[in-house]
């Protein structure tokens, strides 16, 4: 967890000796120092340039004032702060321990006897907070910090009961999918009960590993947390019930804090028996015990000075997902209504080829929450489950005011000594992933796993590394022999899609509305560029020109050297990922349409209308193949965008590839297709557990993902399967293939090397 400090990096704050790095992100650096008395606090120190802001220095300043208030022997309370200072910072009491959803993803569910205990002393921290004026508002595993003398609550300070909004834009609301109340998405007022909520999403997700919502994205998670009921079918029965009551819909109808108190210590005739003493770690399970006493009987030394210290220090940001600014329906629309629509206006899952996924919010130094596992088996999904698990937006956003975490919970890149299989996920008994390369004969054999703490989606491999984004809001450099971590580039939104290599720069876009440069060897910015909308869409590259579309309804020409913009084309909704053939962009869009634009001038060429969301092209021997949610494969004439045929499948089709005279595309029917390119008639088709995404044809084989957690290598000539290989979670990503290895990502928070 503490790191040596870096070239650059402070050495005493105020009158606080810095010994080591702790966390990074968007507001700032999180260090642990040492008072004059040898006391160990976690001090944030924000960012100048954020500290130069008016207004954002008297948003820090009450929300100190807050947090001062706030006093609990289950609360990681606030020691010392200077928000005028230069820089600003604050000082919070430092707990040696981990957090909860670090605990979770490496040991997983916990008894009914260890979350009662846990809940008790979550609910004395929530009095402490709301004792204070104080609600939470973002409440969730990676802000509870497990110690051993008890769990400590962080992050208190984000807004006054008796001002619900102050501390934020107008009708905006904090917090994260998966724990936000429905009050909040709906940006009605959010008091006590607003956090109770919270903690019984909490406790549903430390009992069973499943969050109360399933699995999806963020939007899917807010429409069922408003309008669908838990499913707490796994939650152990002497809790299903005070679970229940704290996920009822409307807040008069949960339990006060008084009440949980009561109901967990079990001094209520129904409630469970009276808690485990939390004078010791045996209160928790084994495994995190042991690693929570690990960090609390670590040595914290000085950090040595740097040789040749540099100006601004070294390495890159390392921001992790913000809690989601929600934007509520308009007045006067029905709450269901306008859900309903948002949801149908971007709903699609985050891929390659769709730019749909969060809007922008302030980078926080809050670790990523532990994915959601799935709550339905393999196979199909609901109609409307489909329906709304599919965007990686929220509904709207604006900037959000940020929450200062004293501790990143999660820990990229880390490794054990276990080794990946084909036969499983490649994650050791502990839930820990491994990076170590091991002899591998097999097809679909895995050579190396690398863990994230969020999804990990289409990655690209270029010079030996493979640039890869995620959930958690990074990019990442990873070495193709040994599956360790090279850097990260840390942004304020998650990185969903694939980035582009290209002279030594690689380019991505990312949910806080930027298009970044980072250097390919180091990862240090070279530039990035601000549009009107998330940005993820795969960009193409080519004569010193990056192109890339947005939510924004643009599609931006920017020039790679010095990012500065060279046209826009206007669109009538969110744009793509561009294709370029023989200088022309082609490009879907959510209003159903794909165009042609010049790439030099940004002029229209042509526009061709399907009846449903157009995906990202691809394009050979002057034909475009593109596929459509009306459940169209589609070849068109590139020149002049005329239909040559169409073929139906049984759902929305996804991204198609096009090699030897052959167009492989996958459909959300579970089949993977093979058209013949010249006449669209099928040639054959693989049926899988579950919606098949974006194949890549390599040496004769075609790899391709499935929702049923599994990626599979199918004969490109017959369409018989080679091999598979199962992940923990759905392949929603486009894998790539260099030098025997294929390579993939998925939303089990993993990375694959796998044997051709």
């Amino acid at each position: 967890m503490v790191q040596d400090l870096e070239a650059g990096d402070p050495r005493q704050v105020g009158r606080y000796r810095i010994v080591g790095r702790i966390g990074e992100g968007g507001m700032g650096q999180v260090f642990l120092a040492h008072s004059p008395s040898g006391r160990a606090v976690a001090i944030k120190v924000v960012r100048p340039e954020l500290a130069r802001e008016a207004d954002f220095r008297r948003r820090f300043a009450r929300e100190v004032a807050a947090a001062k208030r706030v006093n609990g022997a289950f609360t990681a309370g606030v020691v010392d702060a200077d928000p005028e200072g230069t820089p600003a910072w604050l000082a919070t009491v430092y707990v040696p321990g981990v957090s909860l959803a670090e605990a979770l993803a490496g040991h997983g569910p916990w008894s009914a006897s260890a979350v009662v205990t846990l809940a008790a002393g979550l609910v004395e921290a929530l009095e402490a907070v709301h004792a204070a004026g104080v609600v939470h508002r973002d409440l969730k595993p990676s802000n509870v910090l497990l110690a051993a003398d008890g769990p400590r609550v962080i992050d208190f300070g984000i807004s006054l009961e008796s001002e619900a909004s102050a501390l934020t834009q107008t009708g905006m609301s904090i917090g994260t999918p998966g724990f936000m109340s429905p009050e909040q998405l709906l940006g009605e007022r959010v008091g006590p009960a607003s956090d109770v909520f919270a903690l019984g999403a909490i406790l549903a997700y430390t009992a069973t590993g499943t969050g109360p919502w399933g699995t999806g994205t963020p939007h899917a998670l807010h429409f069922r947390a408003v309008y669908e009921q838990p499913d707490l079918s796994a939650v152990p029965a002497e809790l299903r019930d005070i679970v229940a009551t704290c996920l009822a819909k409307t807040p008069d109808e949960r339990p006060t804090l008084a009440d949980l108190l009561e109901h967990f210590t079990g001094k209520s005739s129904d409630g469970p028996t009276t808690v485990t003493p939390v004078a010791a770690t045996t209160w928790m399970p084994a495994p995190v015990a042991r690693l929570v006493q690990e960090h609390a009987t670590g040595t914290i030394t000085p950090s040595p000075v740097p040789a040749s210290p540099v100006p601004g220090g070294a390495g890159t940001p390392l921001p992790a997902p913000a809690p989601t600014a929600v934007q509520p329906p308009g007045p006067d629309a029905p709450k269901e209504t306008a859900l309903h629509q948002a949801a149908t206006r971007t709903g699609e899952q985050p891929t390659p080829d769709n730019p749909v996924a969060a809007d922008p919010v302030e980078p926080t130094d809050g670790a990523p929450e532990p994915t959601m596992r799935p709550a339905e088996p393999h196979g199909t999904v609901s109609r409307r489950r489909a329906l709304f698990a599919l965007t990686g937006g929220v509904l709207a956003a604006a900037s959000a005011l940020t929450v200062w975490n004293a501790l990143d919970d999660d820990s990229p890149g880390r490794h054990t000594d276990g080794s990946g299989s084909g036969s499983g996920t490649g994650r050791s008994r502990s839930g820990a992933a491994s990076a170590s390369p091991r002899p591998a004969t097999a097809p679909g054999t895995a050579l190396w796993t690398f863990p994230a703490p969020a999804a990990v989606y289409s990655p690209v491999v270029a010079d030996g590394v493979v640039y890869v984004g995620s959930d958690d809001h990074r990019l990442y450099a990873v070495d193709t022999s040994t599956g360790k971590k090279r850097w990260h580039f840390g942004t304020g939104g998650e990185v969903s899609t694939a980035p582009a290599v290209a002279d030594g720069s690689v380019f991505f876009g990312s949910g806080d509305h930027r298009f970044y440069a980072v250097d390919a060897a180091s990862g240090k910015k070279r530039w990035t560029f601000t549009t009107g909308g998330a940005v993820h869409s795969t960009p193409a590259v080519a004569n010193g020109v990056v192109f890339f579309g947005s939510r924004d309804h643009l599609l931006y020409a920017v020039d790679a050297a010095s990012g500065r913009k060279r046209w826009t084309f206007p669109a009538g909704a969110t744009v793509g990922s561009p294709v370029l053939a023989d200088g022309v962009l082609y490009f879907g869009t959510h209003d159903h349409r794909l165009y042609a634009v010049d790439a030099a001038s940004g002029k229209k060429r042509w526009t061709f209308t399907a009846d449903d969301v157009v995906r990202a092209p691809a394009i050979a021997d002057g034909t475009v193949y593109v596929g459509s949610d009306d459940h169209h494969l589609y070849a068109l004439d590139a020149a002049s965008g005329k239909k040559r045929w169409s073929f139906p499948a049984g759902g929305p089709v996804r991204l198609p590839v096009v090699a030897d005279g052959v167009v492989y595309v996958g459909s959300d029917d579970h089949r993977l297709y093979a058209v013949d390119a010249s006449t669209g008639k099928q040639r054959w088709s693989f049926i899988s557990g579950n919606a098949v995404r974006l194949p890549v044809v390599a040496d004769g084989v075609v790899y391709v993902g499935s929702d049923d957690r599994r990626l599979y290598a199918v004969n490109a000539a017959d369409g018989k399967r080679r091999w598979e290989f199962p992940t923990g979670d759905a392949v929603v990503s486009s894998p790539v293939v260099a030098d025997g290895v294929v390579y993939t990502g998925s939303q089990d928070r993993s990375l694959y090397a796998i044997k051709t």
